[in-house]
């Protein structure tokens, strides 16, 4: 296994005895998707059960598939199975994701991604939109404590030009909403079209750890 696969893979052991809720922050095409993909192969190859919650609708199992594949060097038999592990959801709206919180605190699984499903809460009609992200966070983190399990979702991470310049600043969705119940956060970048860097910018313990992930390693497809 590559050298920062298994930086990934022993930092994600950790974290699921502890029980722990996981930010991946980026811009679009940042490479968080890939990120998540990794992980739950990662989860896969370790018997662990991942449940994974879509709001894009851009999951692709086939490049799941092709990391198992590079990483596990096993039969198409045995990777089905590993396949099997990850149990996939298609989020539309906010409430089925509220209601799904409800089951996940007994389902028996090991792992929650969450991947593209803040922006859905930008579309509710609800006036009091913070304090349901702020709720709804909070909810994650108390899961992933009680459960001992590990949680991971990704947000958004937004480009804004100035008026009248041409200069732009970043902005994260709902960050003052969720960043006070996050026990781990990190930024996601792609350097290169197959180049990801994941750096850790929280807690303090954490702080400038980085991973860097070649992509080319793994895949044979492209996202």
């Amino acid at each position: 296994m590559d050298k920062e696969l298994k930086k990934l893979d022993g930092l994600l052991l950790r974290l699921t005895q502890n029980g722990t809720l996981i930010e991946l922050v980026g811009k679009k095409g940042a490479g968080r998707t890939h990120l998540v993909y990794l992980i739950c192969s990662l989860n896969s190859i370790r018997s662990k059960k991942t449940l994974y919650l879509d709001g894009s609708g851009n999951f692709r199992p086939e490049v799941i598939y092709e990391f198992l594949k590079k990483i596990a060097n096993v039969s198409g038999e045995e990777l089905r199975i590993f396949l099997k592990k990850i149990t996939y959801q298609r989020i539309y709206e906010v409430y089925i994701l509220i209601n799904l919180l409800k089951k996940i605190k007994v389902l028996d699984i090991d792992c929650v991604i969450i991947n593209d499903v803040i922006p859905l809460f930008l579309y509710n009609q609800n006036k009091n939109i913070r304090q349901e992200v702020r709720r709804f966070v909070r909810e994650l983190a108390l899961i992933a404590i009680t459960k001992k399990i590990s949680i991971v979702f990704t947000s958004t991470l937004v480009e804004k030009f100035e008026e009248n310049s041409f200069e732009s600043i970043n902005y994260e969705l709902f960050y003052h909403e969720i960043i006070r119940y996050v026990h781990i956060k990190a930024i996601i970048q792609r350097r290169t079209q197959n180049m990801i860097e994941c750096t850790f910018i929280h807690p303090k313990n954490l702080i400038d750890s980085k991973l860097s992930i070649n992509l080319d390693k793994f895949e044979q497809h492209r996202i």
